[in-house]
This record gives C-alpha cells, sequence and structure tokens, in this order.
C-alpha cells in the first residue's frame, strides 16, 4: 500500500479590506451617485472617499477641541498664579513694543516680496 502525503494545512489569506452591507435610502443613495459621478468614481470608492474624509474632519475637531481646551488650561493656571503673587503681568509698553515689531517686520517683508 502507498502511504498518502501528508495533508497540507491551508492557511486563508487576509483580505486587506472588509465588506459592509447595509441598506441606504433612496435619497442618499441619488447623492452617493451625483457625488460618485462628479469624481469619475464609482458608487463604492465615492463611499470611502466620503466615509474617510468625514472621519478625517471629526479627528481634526477632536485635535483642534484638546488644542483649546489645553490652551484654556494653561491660561488658568498663569492666572491661577498671578492671584497667589506667583506670576507677573506683562507691562502694556511691552506688549505694543512687540506687536509693532512683528508689524514692522511683515511690512518690511511685503515691501521686499518675501
Amino acid at each position: 500500500m502507498s502511504e498518502r502525503a501528508p495533508a497540507r494545512r491551508r492557511t486563508a489569506k487576509r483580505a486587506t479590506t472588509t465588506s459592509i452591507h447595509f441598506r441606504m435610502p433612496p435619497g442618499l443613495h441619488s447623492r452617493l451617485r451625483r457625488f460618485a459621478e462628479e469624481r469619475s468614481l464609482g458608487e463604492a470608492e465615492a463611499l470611502r472617499l466620503a466615509v474617510s474624509e468625514r472621519l478625517n474632519q471629526i479627528d481634526d475637531e477632536r485635535e483642534l477641541a484638546d488644542a483649546e481646551r489645553w490652551q484654556f488650561e494653561q491660561a488658568y493656571a498663569t492666572f491661577q498664579r498671578y492671584l497667589e503673587g506667583k506670576e507677573k503681568l506683562v507691562g502694556w509698553k511691552d506688549i505694543e513694543r512687540t506687536i509693532g515689531r512683528a508689524l514692522g517686520k511683515g511690512r518690511r517683508a511685503r515691501r521686499h516680496g518675501t
């Protein structure tokens, strides 16, 4: 009797994408179709693009909110240190001088085309 070769273990290839199936209201589907046609894309590509762009926008909004919160916390901490006498205020003359320098640099740069 001949021996059989050991069975090869099959390994499934993982897909780089996954499928999602869902119902779309007709009005939304029409909008997607128009969006796709305007960009010369298929509906699936257009949907991926729209979802990706929106998720990027949400991430950007979250990052901005985090940055604004951090700035507020820094300003509040500085104000608290001022109230405790640990932080000094910047004089108005210093503020005007700094702004004047910045404006002067901007004017010079525009005159020289840089």
